[in-house]
């Protein structure tokens, strides 16, 4: 199963553009602090992701500040054919409060 999720901070969006179906596509730079337990030991861990968010979540996106924190969840893809690099598709954002 390739299910993702990550708290993460909003830190940059693009304009919104659409597929040649009209769909609308937003990609956007998420970033994480944390840490995580490996075999034991904490580790820490500090990342950014660059993500998309396709049809009719991109609105989700859209509103969010920039600095903003939230869940998202998701999937990882390639990003092209061609292109092997993995980024993350968001389907569902619940901001933190």
């Amino acid at each position: 199963m390739n299910h993702f999720t990550l708290t993460a901070i909003l830190v940059s969006k693009d304009a919104i553009r659409f597929t040649p179906a009209g769909i609308p596509v937003m990609h956007c730079q998420l970033e994480h602090s944390g840490q995580a337990n490996e075999v034991g030991v904490a580790r820490k861990i500090q990342m950014n992701v660059e993500a998309i968010t396709i049809g009719p979540i991109q609105k989700d996106l859209e509103g969010m500040d920039l600095g903003a924190e939230a869940v998202f969840e998701g999937f990882l893809a390639p990003k092209t054919l061609r292109n092997q690099r993995l980024v993350f598709h968001i389907t569902h954002i619940q901001l933190k409060s």
